[in-house]
């Protein structure tokens, strides 16, 4: 089995670049992690609509996995296809790691 992975450190405020997932892989599931190196606030998007979308006119949906006002950090589990996420963090001081992570057979 392989794993597709992913990650992305920020260390300022703002809306993140989105990771993208592969909503093609069958069954579908991805983890994804937030890890604070410190202090935040933050909460964790994700969007359905395909890589082909800009982020910035995809459609987001904030998780209930790692909702709005998250101030520790959190693993959440996708099982349904999603194609991306992203963070969008409020307040930081230090650092907040994006992990993703989806496996699938090669057989």
């Amino acid at each position: 089995m392989a794993l597709l992975y992913a990650s992305q450190i920020s260390s300022t405020t703002g809306t993140k670049a989105s990771l993208f997932l592969d909503p093609s892989i069958a069954p579908f599931q991805a983890a994804v992690a937030c890890t604070l190196s410190n202090t935040a606030t933050y909460k964790l998007q994700y969007s359905l609509d395909p890589q082909t979308v800009d982020d910035a006119t995809a459609l987001w949906f904030d998780s209930t996995g790692i909702p709005a006002s998250s101030s520790a950090s959190a693993t959440t589990t996708f099982i349904g296809p999603v194609s991306r996420v992203r963070v969008v963090i409020a307040a930081l001081s230090g650092t907040l790691t994006l992990q993703t992570s989806q496996g699938f057979s090669t057989n």
